[in-house]
């Protein structure tokens, strides 16, 4: 039918251009929302962000590969294979195909990463420890998510905010649990560790790679 329904509401045109201009929307009491816009965006071809699409590729390929030799119940996987897998994928769609308007929704990526290290943080036999890990990954995604949707105006606090704790996981933890570790553990062992350092790894690359949109 060419007639519109008297019901039907017009066709947003400010809310279609938004679209292509920015990010993602949802339609609420008539209004057009915009979710994760964001002032950055991330060039491909800068070898920052290939780094870190590499990264992020490896990671997702190394945990597939040791949980397949590994298994596990649903909800492990769910947890430790699934959410890095969802991470990885936004990452990589927002990064190669979507860098220029959707950089925002690599808050997606952060917060599985978050969920994956919360649940994680809840194994740990000391309360404490528990608590602090979980307020320092809550820190994370607070800060890399209004830095990226442009709350906080410089990306500065980022470099820090995932190069510090890869450092101390390379030369403080993992010098301890795995590199001198006695009885030696094997290196099936050292892959998951392996994933998360690719994780920090790409997300301090991707920091690098962020550059502000021309207004």
């Amino acid at each position: 039918m060419k007639n519109r329904s008297k019901n039907q509401m017009p066709f947003d045109n400010s809310c279609h251009s938004a679209y292509n201009a920015d990010s993602l929307f949802f339609r609420k009491g008539g209004l057009c929302v915009n979710l994760f816009q964001s002032p950055y965006r991330i060039d491909r071809r800068r070898l920052a962000a290939r780094f870190a699409v590499l990264l992020m590729a490896l990671c997702a390929l190394i945990r597939c590969y040791y949980f397949a030799r590994t298994g596990g119940s649903v909800g492990y996987l769910s947890v430790h294979l699934g959410l890095p897998l969802i991470a990885a994928a936004v990452f990589l769609w927002v990064v190669l195909r979507r860098g220029e308007t959707h950089t925002g929704c690599t808050v997606i990526s952060v917060l599985c990463g978050v969920i994956f290290f919360i649940v994680k943080a809840l194994s740990f036999p000391s309360r404490l420890h528990t608590i602090l890990c979980i307020l320092l990954y809550l820190t994370v995604l607070s800060l890399y998510s209004l830095t990226v949707l442009g709350c906080i105006p410089t990306k500065k606090l980022l470099y820090p905010l995932f190069g510090l704790p890869l450092l101390y996981h390379i030369f403080v933890e993992d010098t301890q649990l795995y590199i001198f570790a006695d009885p030696p553990v094997p290196f099936l062992e050292w892959l998951p560790e392996i994933s998360v350092l690719m994780i920090m790894a790409a997300l301090l690359s991707i920091s690098v790679a962020l550059e502000k949109r021309d207004r």
